[in-house]
């Protein structure tokens, strides 16, 4: 959370020093507010940074997924897919489940936003499955 804090504070920064207006520094602001927030929350044992490069492995998958290396992909899918209910996300305080729920989220849209600029349908009949499954759970998550 350390690093999430000083990363917002930088972009902050830089929002303020290359715009100099009223809103980039409500929203620089704001998004610091948020950050900050979101380095109070007791996650407890929940592997906040875990789940998130399990998303990074699978978003960066989306980037260059061609026939080849499909089947990969859709592995890390199914794996993550079937760790979700382990997960514990049903066991944390509240503000908590925000913050996870707010991360889970984008990584749905994430996702969705891929599916989309996929064109190969040798590709697409692999993965739709799978990602179909994997928004089942987010759904029921968020």
């Amino acid at each position: 959370m350390k690093k999430l804090t000083q990363i917002s504070l930088l972009l902050l920064a830089m929002m303020v020093a290359f715009t100099g207006c009223d809103a980039a520094k409500k929203a620089a602001s704001d998004a610091g507010d948020k950050a900050a927030d979101m380095a109070n929350v007791d996650m407890g044992d929940f592997d906040l940074n875990g789940l998130k490069d399990k998303f990074t492995g699978i978003t960066d998958g989306f980037k260059d997924v061609t026939a080849d290396n499909v089947d990969g992909l859709t592995s890390k899918i199914s794996d993550l897919s079937g760790s979700m209910d382990g997960m514990g996300i049903d066991k944390l305080p509240t503000a908590a489940k925000g913050v996870v729920g707010g991360v889970i989220s984008k990584f749905g849209d994430t996702i969705k936003a891929a599916m989309e600029g996929i064109s190969d349908e040798g590709i697409l009949g692999k993965l739709k499955p799978v990602v179909d499954a994997l928004m089942e759970k987010i759904s029921a998550l968020t």
